[in-house]
């Protein structure tokens, strides 16, 4: 798990000047923590990585993959006896790339129906962390720096004494960021 934003982005929206270090351990770990919470509630990690993935063959030609953009794929196997060997390798000319979707398709062929028998060895993720995802990941950061006594709270009375305490909902605006790298699983 990578960071999403780097802490002078976060303390440009904060208006704190980066000589400014007295809230910076605060701050990266609020980065840390965001920035795993975004990667869970996202299903998927972001930064460029390389990813050895097995799945389960069903007889179609089509593989949707845990992690995209994909970047590149540097092996696609189908084995039914899962050694993965050169005689079981797919051809690169014999697959095509959706690379912004995740999906390997392939051209003229169907992956064998088992358990575990396709593998994949591929590059994912992004260089640069999109501009919208690292903005709701500064909000959400900026948020939690600006309320860290209130954390939880949903209202405070004062006449009468009432704190209540409620589910957390995210922004809306920062949902709908969210839930357009959401990886949804197909059942």
């Amino acid at each position: 798990m990578a960071n999403l934003v780097k802490i002078e982005r976060v303390k440009t929206y904060l208006d704190i000047a980066n000589t400014d270090t007295a809230a910076d351990v605060l701050l990266q770990d609020l980065i840390s923590r965001i920035s795993a919470w975004v990667e869970h509630y996202c299903d998927r990690t972001f930064a460029k990585a390389t990813h050895t993935e097995p799945y389960d063959g069903d007889g179609t030609d089509t593989l949707v993959v845990r992690q995209w953009p994909i970047i590149s794929v540097a092996g696609l196997y189908d084995d039914p006896d899962r050694v993965f060997g050169a005689s079981t390798q797919i051809a690169a000319a014999d697959f095509v790339l959706y690379k912004n979707t995740g999906i390997i398709r392939l051209d003229g062929l169907v992956f064998s129906a088992g358990i575990q028998n396709v593998n994949v060895t591929y590059d994912a993720g992004y260089t640069d962390i999109p501009d919208d995802l690292q903005q709701a990941v500064v909000e959400l950061v900026a948020d939690r720096f600006r309320n860290k006594e209130n954390q939880g709270v949903r209202s405070l009375a004062i006449g009468s004494y009432r704190v209540d305490y409620g589910d957390e909902e995210l922004p809306s605006e920062i949902k709908g960021v969210l839930e357009g790298y959401r990886r949804t699983r197909v059942s």
